[in-house]
């Protein structure tokens, strides 16, 4: 069975989160950097959308947690 590279970016993004907590964003930023500095654009773009999961998982996380402790 083969992924689909959207399942590869929210695996990448849920390791991350899970490994690296609040810094998982930036690394993924800083890592899409070094890729464009390299001139790796396909890599760049990648990264990015990981970084951007990771960004739209940490604020839905958030909002669920902010409405729960409202409760």
């Amino acid at each position: 069975m083969w992924i689909t590279t959207d399942e590869a970016v929210e695996m990448y993004a849920r390791f991350l989160m899970a490994r690296h907590g609040h810094m998982a964003s930036k690394l993924a930023r800083d890592k899409a950097g070094s890729l464009q500095s390299k001139g790796d654009d396909g890599g760049h773009k990648i990264w990015n959308e990981v970084a951007d999961v990771v960004d739209r998982d940490t604020k839905s996380r958030t909002r669920q947690e902010s409405v729960t402790s409202a409760s």
